[in-house]
């Protein structure tokens, strides 16, 4: 068992200098920092590949959550297709069928959900 925080504590790091880039505010909301995870490869490039992009396209905030079973990061950017959609959900580089979940709104922006 690998801890989640030293997970999100390095993804952020990594995006930090991008979010004061592009002017993009990056917050956390993590209850429980001693929760720990089975499969912490797979969830870090997921939550680094993930996180960068809603980075990217945010317009103001990304708020990076975690709940019951799932890892949250939201942004409030552009709309994505759904070809988009379905490629953070199948992974383009790597097998992570339902291990990722997407959906994106109009006035709401996307929120990907990865599963821990």
């Amino acid at each position: 068992m690998y801890r989640l925080s030293t997970i999100i504590e390095g993804a952020c790091g990594a995006c930090l200098e991008l979010a004061e880039a592009c002017g993009v505010a990056l917050d956390l909301d993590f209850p429980d920092p001693t929760k720990r995870v089975e499969r912490p490869s797979k969830i870090r490039q997921a939550l680094e590949k993930n996180l960068q992009a809603a980075v990217e396209r945010a317009a103001q905030t990304v708020i990076l959550s975690v709940k019951p079973g799932w890892l949250s990061i939201k942004d409030d950017g552009e709309v994505l297709t759904p070809a988009e959609l379905a490629e953070i959900q199948t992974g383009a580089d790597e097998p992570s069928a339902g291990d990722v979940e997407a959906k994106s709104r109009v006035g709401f922006g996307t929120e990907v959900k990865i599963r821990l």
